[in-house]
């Protein structure tokens, strides 16, 4: 695949022709990201980074990046991520918070003090693929939503629930379930 370079001039490598829309918070929980991602439509792949985690959405299209940085500012106010995106080559970087879109950030700045991986993917030496396979043991997928939802947690042996059992409106109807005796 190839594409034209910023200028409209000459051929991009694969590589770089590929566009990449990517969020990089504070969040330290990849599993927590993935979630969020997910519950709001947003696919992504998120690597666990020392600053945090950086999710890669699946989506590409323009204004992915902003919706899913929405989501994820709005669900966690006190959060500040800058989403990034690699299009034709070039870098932008924005800051969202409270989920609000602020100020664009110089990709610079925002590279100079971001992680190795991220470097390299969003300046277009490394894919996500690379990434990926570095430690795996740090990725987590946000594709599946209802698979971290649709069932209750497991109990331990022994653990008792609620359960109503007399009239409704009674004083004494509840009991526990499940507990040992």
């Amino acid at each position: 695949m190839t594409a034209r370079g910023p200028a409209g001039g000459e051929e991009l490598p694969g590589y770089l022709a590929r566009d990449t829309v990517a969020l990089l918070t504070p969040i330290q929980n990849g599993k927590v990201l993935a979630a969020i991602c997910a519950l709001n439509g947003a696919k992504c792949d998120v690597i666990e980074v020392p600053q945090g985690t950086f999710a890669v959405l699946a989506d590409d299209s323009e204004g992915a990046g902003d919706r899913a940085a929405r989501a994820v500012t709005a669900l966690h106010r006190d959060v500040v991520l800058l989403a990034m995106e690699r299009r034709g080559g070039q870098v932008t970087v924005t800051r969202w918070a409270g989920g609000e879109r602020g100020a664009d950030v110089p990709p610079g700045l925002a590279l100079d003090q971001a992680p190795g991986g991220v470097q390299r993917l969003m300046l277009g030496a490394a894919t996500i693929e690379d990434l990926l396979a570095e430690d795996p043991s740090k990725v987590f997928s946000g594709r599946a939503p209802s698979r971290l939802l649709a069932a209750p947690p497991p109990r331990l042996p022994g653990e008792a629930r609620a359960a109503h059992v007399g009239p409704a409106g009674g004083g004494a109807g509840l009991r526990a379930v499940g507990a040992r005796r």
